[in-house]
């Protein structure tokens, strides 16, 4: 069995399931027309809601709007998380930059994707929002190498 680049480093699988499914998802979710992006999305806050009631004071059209914009973000922090993961794997780019780079051509991809969704547009600030998930995972996974001291095998 061949090792990692990266010593006792979770194995490849695991980066390719943390790439593979947000961006699935993405993919899916942005297939949907408006309407059914919408009444899954306020299905789920009114489930949030249910949970944590005084939250309601804020406003449904405010919290609908928060919780898909945090779905957007999540997503693409969890591919951040395996696009970094992944990068251990190769030495001809720069890490952080390529993962990041990488993940705001994923979102601009996925935006445009939407585009040929019933009721959908492009947005540019889906893609920077997008594109700081990205960032964002990326950076707590070298951070984490950092901490447990695989800095120097997964600096690539």
């Amino acid at each position: 069995m061949k090792s990692s680049p990266v010593r006792n480093a979770p194995p490849l699988a695991l980066w390719v399931a943390l790439t593979a499914f947000p961006l699935l998802s993405t993919f899916f979710f942005s297939s949907q027309d408006a309407e059914t992006s919408g009444s899954l999305s306020l299905l789920i806050l009114h489930h949030i809601l249910s949970v944590f009631p005084p939250l309601s004071a804020l406003g449904i059209p405010f919290l609908h709007r928060v919780l898909r914009k945090l779905a957007h973000f999540t997503l693409y922090c969890v591919l951040g998380v395996g696009l970094r993961g992944l990068s251990t794997y190769q030495r001809r780019l720069p890490a952080v930059p390529g993962v990041v780079v990488t993940g705001m051509l994923c979102a601009a991809l996925d935006e445009f994707h939407q585009h040929f969704s019933a009721g959908r547009a492009p947005s540019v600030a889906d893609v920077l929002l997008d594109t700081c998930g990205v960032a964002a995972g990326c950076a707590l996974i070298s951070v984490l190498f950092h901490l447990t001291g695989r800095a120097r095998a997964a600096s690539a």
